[in-house]
């Protein structure tokens, strides 16, 4: 059996854990609990195998190929599978991914060690509420990955993954009762000027806004609890309000244009003292590269002092400079005159060219 015959049988199990997963939630709720977590992690460590096999193996064990192949082996944890994704598969996890696919690994747990299924029937209902949502929630972040950062890697299951994925969207009725609750509450909140948008987890009108422009917020949504970093600022050419989500690119509806993270950039730096530096010869001053996403001078300093990456959303209390290019970067800069930073390969790199 070779590597990619692996790979297929590991992302075909995901798939089939995440159907079960829907299947069971009426009538075995711990199992489908239990399958949905297995299904997320087996395409964690789908993306990992897509690198390279010995990823998948726990640091405990030496890779061992026969070993992995007859499936004698301890697969290493979410927590690993995330640290290998990022610096191994330079593709890693987001903290609000990773902490969605956590809450599910949480539930896995209790349902594990310590689920009942003598409760009564309210008890049930409310248990059964609360997994939808967190399922709801990490699928929402896997669909995302699956289909946007690693959507080369997966592109062969393009069609399964919808299909999954309608089934999936079946469970939000589940939810309705949820948002019946707390509709009075949401009008009230729409009364008194408060935005609600809808909710691209779970459907429904309930995903609280903030109106304020040019400064990132946590957009969360009181139905299924998803919370995305959000900002408002003017589109460019029409000067319509446009709303991000999670990162620096978007499309204003009403003239058509296609907002990327320069847009953005140049709307929350300090234009005042970034036109003052310019004219005393400080052409770069107040931008800076992101370690976390890997944006050229997609960080910039705003008027509210906080430095603020501008393609995805991340925020830095500092910034530091690379040794050798003298540019600005989030990144540690400790040994950058010999390795470089984020967008140059220091002096290594300057000596190998030679």
């Amino acid at each position: 059996m070779d590597r990619n015959e692996m790979l297929d049988r590991l992302v075909e199990n995901a798939l089939d854990f995440l159907f079960q997963a829907v299947y069971e939630v009426n009538d075995h709720l711990k199992y489908s609990v239990i399958h949905f977590y297995a299904a997320v992690e087996l395409f964690v460590k789908a993306r990992l195998m897509h690198e390279h096999w010995s990823l998948v193996i726990s640091r405990r064990q030496d890779p061992d190929w026969n070993k992995f192949v007859s499936g004698d082996f301890q697969s290493a944890s979410l927590d690993e599978a995330a640290n290998r994704l990022e610096k191994a598969a330079r593709s890693g996890l987001t903290s609000t991914e990773l902490s969605a696919f956590k809450e599910v690994a949480k539930d896995r747990n209790k349902m594990v060690h310590f689920f009942h299924e003598a409760h009564g029937q309210a008890e049930n209902d409310r248990v059964k509420h609360q997994v939808v949502k967190k399922q709801l929630k990490a699928w929402y972040f896997l669909h995302q990955l699956l289909t946007g950062k690693w959507s080369k890697e997966f592109s062969k299951w393009g069609k399964r993954i919808t299909e999954v994925d309608t089934e999936l969207r079946k469970l939000h009725t589940f939810l309705q009762v949820v948002f019946d609750n707390l509709r009075g509450d949401i009008d009230k909140q729409k009364e008194k000027g408060v935005p609600f948008t809808k909710c691209p987890s779970c459907g429904f009108e309930s995903q609280e806004n903030d109106d304020c422009l040019d400064s990132i917020y946590e957009a969360s949504c009181l139905v299924c609890g998803l919370s995305e970093r959000s900002l408002n600022i003017h589109c460019p050419d029409c000067g319509e309000v446009v709303r991000l989500r999670n990162d620096g690119f978007g499309l204003c509806s009403p003239c058509g244009k296609h907002l990327e993270s320069d847009d953005v950039a140049n709307s929350l730096i300090d234009s005042g003292a970034e036109y003052i530096a310019y004219k005393d010869g400080e052409y770069n001053w107040g931008r800076g590269n992101c370690s976390d996403c890997g944006g050229y001078h997609t960080v910039v300093f705003t008027e509210n002092e906080e430095w603020i990456c501008a393609s995805c959303f991340g925020e830095f209390e500092t910034m530091q400079t690379c040794e050798w290019c003298d540019d600005q970067n989030t990144g540690d800069m400790e040994n950058s005159y010999v390795a470089g930073c984020n967008h140059c390969e220091g002096m290594t790199g300057w000596h190998r060219d030679d």
